[in-house]
């Protein structure tokens, strides 16, 4: 696609107030997980007004967006909507709803996870329509609901969407990022005898058996990547099946949180918990491992269970889509900030198990998500709405 670079910039720069205030609305309205149907009715109208050529919202409330293209390959693009809670409200410098701008950064929760790079992805998709151009084959604009809670959203969108490569728009300070570890939530169940506190001799502690297995936790040799490093495993929640103190649990729940690497699989990961427990003689109880799931209800009133689990996935680095990504960002934003990975897990997992080759890009400091301290450089949007047109064209080209 033959525009001069200047064009492109030019156009970027006249719609960066819209954007800006386009970004405030947003911001400004509260989308936890099952909550997104305010913020869904705002994008969807903003894809109308924008001209996308169609714009729908599918079964779970994923609000999509079609440029229609001629017969070449089918890119997408995909961000999502819900976001964290804020935390405590007074340990904010500016209201977590506010969408206030100080000193060229836009605060509040979801500017940098990720509406910010939702909004800067709408406006780079609708500069096509801007600059009367046509894209090679369609683009699809997917903004989907639940992804903090799993990727409810994304998992049931490419159940009827697909395409010839993705971008996931999560912060990068836009840069390039090729993958990165994925999630699994273990749930390990230690099986005791509850009896009365007073009695112990009468029932089976479990927290006994916790206590040798979390003894024993740091003990595991963990898989490694050259590029993704060492996978991780922490101790996060711990619970009984009693309520009162004065009783010994008949059961105690331990959730771990694996970050894994591309690779090991949820059933590896099972595996080698269930022979740590297996393995420590002092534990003299039943233990049970498992991936947790859980139902969730979307704000369109669909219930569905999911596991809590995000794939890895490490694109290689001579990778076709790789290579044509980075060649296109250099030129589009006049330097090399190489290829990285992200530390945390994203939709772009759930994109590749769709077979759907997924590079990733977007503004903001990924450090700030999930923070009182949450901020979005405009300076980065506007650039980052560059950033997006030039992938979206060398993707299509690399196909």
């Amino acid at each position: 696609m033959d525009l001069p670079l200047e064009n492109i910039q030019l156009a970027a720069r006249d719609s960066q107030p819209a954007l800006v205030d386009f970004t405030q609305h947003i911001v400004a309205t509260p989308s936890l997980p099952g909550e997104e149907g305010d913020v869904a009715d705002i994008i969807h109208n903003e894809m109308v007004n924008l001209g996308f050529d169609e714009v729908w919202r599918d079964q779970v409330g994923n609000i999509i967006g079609k440029v229609e293209g001629g017969d070449g390959p089918t890119i997408l693009l995909n961000g999502h909507m819900d976001h964290v809670d804020t935390g405590p409200p007074d340990g904010w410098p500016y209201p977590p709803f506010s969408g206030q701008i100080v000193d060229g950064e836009l605060w509040g929760r979801a500017s940098v996870d990720m509406k910010g790079p939702v909004a800067c992805m709408i406006y780079a998709t609708s500069l096509f329509h801007r600059l009367g151009l046509r894209p090679h084959g369609d683009i699809y604009m997917t903004v989907p609901v639940m992804e903090e809670i799993g990727g409810l959203g994304t998992q049931h969108l490419i159940t009827h969407l697909s395409a010839h490569a993705a971008i996931c728009g999560e912060p990068s300070s836009n840069t390039l990022r090729r993958g990165h570890r994925g999630r699994v939530e273990l749930r390990v169940t230690f099986e005791g005898h509850s009896a009365h506190a007073s009695a112990p001799h009468l029932g089976v502690n479990p927290h006994y058996g916790a206590a040798a297995f979390l003894t024993h936790l740091p003990d595991l040799t963990m898989a490694y990547d050259a590029t993704l490093g060492l996978s991780t495993v922490v101790p996060t929640l711990y619970a009984t099946d009693q309520l009162s103190p004065n009783v010994i649990p008949g059961r105690v729940y331990l959730t771990l949180d694996w970050r894994n690497i591309a690779g090991e699989t949820p059933e590896d990961i099972v595996a080698k918990v269930e022979n740590l427990a297996a393995s420590i003689e002092s534990l003299n109880q039943k233990v049970t491992v498992v991936i947790k799931s859980q139902e969730f209800t979307t704000y369109t009133g669909i219930t569905q269970e999911i596991p809590a689990l995000f794939p890895s996935y490490l694109l290689p680095q001579d990778d076709r889509f790789v290579q044509a990504a980075h060649q296109a960002l250099v030129t589009a934003l006049g330097r090399d900030d190489g290829l990285d990975i992200w530390r945390f897990a994203t939709d772009g997992g759930h994109l590749m198990t769709a077979d759907i080759p997924t590079v990733g890009f977007g503004p903001g400091d990924e450090k700030l998500a999930h923070t009182n301290q949450e901020r979005i450089s405009l300076a980065q949007m506007e650039e980052a709405v560059v950033g997006y047109f030039a992938l979206i064209t060398a993707l299509a080209e690399a196909v």
